[in-house]
């Protein structure tokens, strides 16, 4: 009875897919939180429209 392997060079692959975006995403957060921390995004309130039903 033998034992079923993965295919090495298919995780490597599969690994390297989840790398970068994990990688992307992590640069991405940096770079907001360094925007919001310079001061060139704000959380302020901004005036939206009047979308109401009447």
């Amino acid at each position: 009875m033998g034992t079923t392997m993965a295919d090495r060079t298919g995780l490597k692959i599969v690994g390297f897919f989840f790398a970068t975006v994990t990688l992307a995403v992590t640069l991405a957060t940096c770079m907001v939180v360094k925007g919001y921390a310079d001061g060139v995004y704000s959380l302020e309130k901004v005036a939206a429209a009047d979308i109401s039903v009447r």
